[in-house]
């Protein structure tokens, strides 16, 4: 079998899941073809530093199209010419591509429909509840995914909401928003190993909660914030840690000054991917306030380095990774009180945290860049070989 792997940017949580498919296709006896769409990130304004080093290595099978541009810069023209010089050179059985609405995965239904030669996967973490859905944009959508041939997803509600659009559930799996666990793992160790070198480096107080978010309207910053205050940890010596950037930092800022809390509140704007683990291995527990969020790759980070996470019902990890009361909690959005309580009893019961995060660390280790590699191939197996298809997903 010959599988082509199209992706916009090759970035940082992409490169393991890349090279465990290779390695597990190879295994197999399939080939793999890498398409990089653009040589930079649209949504990652700093370093990419796995991505460098992979391409450093000089990768068998790869290409990027248009190194010089982002995922939000255009141009379909050199990208329908990029992916129809890739496919006559490397005719793939089955093509896998990210999203089933970017320009290049558009371009890819066009070729299938033209060529009726190769079957074609999408991989996305979409699900119902992402903000207001309508009517007439969701029968656009099925009009496009049923141009899909199957899907690979973050987790139940998206194969929930895959099959909405029109793919069957036994030709979807789960899988996709995964991290390298072990990788992210071994980090947090040595930075625990090496504790007053990474609280010298960010200034990091001896407590605290650590939310890991882009400072925007429906990532419920603010709320969080209240709910801190409300909780009385500050008073125990427990701080607040936000990492991210966005629109909403000066409302933020202006928030903490009027609550007094700015001795207990601590932003980091920027931070490198490599010295994120030590972050989290530090903190006490997470906290992802999100009015909604596909999924939340902070989270498998933080439960990587085995601390809990309170999460809201909306996130795509909720009840998928985070499970209530066993590895941290889930609340309703934009329920203050309920987060208030939740904070404060995670935040005051060292026996509790120490379970969950025992709890959260075993969990992580099932969501790995295998379980993305095994539900690929299966997929794409099962595409040139129907007679071979489960017809229900373990």
């Amino acid at each position: 079998m010959r599988v082509l792997f199209v992706v916009g940017n090759l970035g940082d949580y992409h490169v393991p899941r890349y090279q465990a498919l290779l390695r597990l296709a190879h295994s197999r006896g399939h080939e793999v073809f890498l398409v990089e769409v653009f040589g930079k990130s649209g949504v990652y304004g700093f370093p990419q530093d796995r991505r460098t080093a992979f391409f450093a290595s000089q990768p068998a099978n790869c290409v990027t199209l248009i190194e010089e541009a982002g995922e939000d810069d255009g141009h379909t023209a050199r990208v329908a010419a990029g992916l129809l010089k890739v496919c006559r050179a490397f005719p793939p059985d089955v093509v896998v591509t990210l999203g089933y609405n970017t320009n290049y995965s558009v371009v890819l239904c066009v070729l299938k429909a033209l060529t009726r030669r190769f079957a074609l996967i999408y991989m996305s973490d979409s699900k119902a509840d992402d903000g207001m859905r309508y009517a007439f944009k969701e029968r656009i959508k099925r009009m496009l995914v049923r141009r899909f041939d199957a899907a690979l997803v973050a987790g139940e509600k998206h194969r929930a909401y895959a099959e909405s659009l029109g793919i069957p559930k036994e030709r979807s799996r789960i899988g996709f928003d995964v991290i390298d666990v072990d990788y992210f793992s071994r980090l947090a160790r040595e930075a625990i190993a090496s504790a007053d070198e990474v609280r010298a480096r960010f200034a990091l107080p001896p407590r605290y909660v650590l939310c890991v978010s882009r400072f925007v309207e429906r990532k419920n910053i603010d709320l969080l914030i209240a709910a801190f205050n409300r909780s009385g940890l500050h008073a125990s010596g427990v701080s607040l840690v936000l990492v991210g950037q966005g629109p909403c930092k000066d409302a933020l800022l202006q928030q903490i000054d009027q609550l007094g809390m700015a001795k207990h509140v601590l932003i980091l704007s920027s931070v490198p991917n490599q010295h994120m683990a030590g972050l989290y291995a530090l903190a006490d527990f997470v906290v992802l306030a999100s009015k909604f969020d596909q999924w939340g790759l902070c989270i498998n980070e933080a439960f990587a380095a085995a601390k809990p996470a309170i999460v809201t019902r909306t996130c795509g990890v909720a009840n998928e990774m985070v499970l209530d009361g066993v590895n941290g909690f889930v609340v309703e959005p934009d329920d203050e009180a309920t987060l208030t309580e939740r904070m404060t009893l995670l935040g005051t019961n060292a026996a509790m945290r120490e379970r969950f995060s025992a709890n959260a660390l075993s969990t992580a280790k099932r969501w790995t860049p295998l379980l993305f590699a095994s539900n690929t191939i299966e997929l794409a197996e099962s595409m040139i070989n129907p007679a071979s298809r489960i017809q229900e997903a373990a």
